[in-house]
C-alpha cells in the first residue's frame, strides 16, 4: 500500500480525543485514557490557537499548517467542542 495523502486533519483528532475517552470510561482501561492523553497533547501543540483561539484546519506531515485558516462559521470548532462535550460526558 501507498500513502497518498499525509495531510493531517483537525476533525480527525478531534474525533479520535472523544472516542479515547468514550472506550475509557466504557471500558475502565486505562490504555485508553493514557490515548487521550497523547492525542491531547498532540492537538494542543500543533493544532490549537492558543493566541486567537480555535484549530487549524489541515497540517502537512512534518505538523506544519498550510495557512492561519481555521474553521468558517456555522461550522466553526464543531468537531473540537463536541469532543471535549463527549469527553466529559465520559468522565465519571
Amino acid at each position: 500500500l501507498e500513502v497518498i495523502d499525509t495531510d493531517k486533519n483537525y476533525w480527525v483528532m478531534s474525533e479520535a480525543i472523544a472516542a479515547a475517552a468514550l472506550l475509557a470510561a466504557k471500558t475502565k482501561n486505562q490504555k485508553y485514557w493514557d490515548y487521550y492523553n497523547q492525542l491531547f497533547t498532540y492537538s494542543a501543540q500543533y493544532f490549537m490557537d492558543h493566541e486567537h483561539g480555535g484549530w487549524y484546519t489541515l497540517l502537512n506531515r512534518e505538523n506544519e499548517k498550510y495557512s492561519n485558516v481555521k474553521t468558517s462559521p456555522p461550522k466553526t470548532d464543531y468537531h473540537p467542542v463536541s469532543a471535549c462535550y463527549q469527553s466529559i460526558l465520559a468522565l465519571p
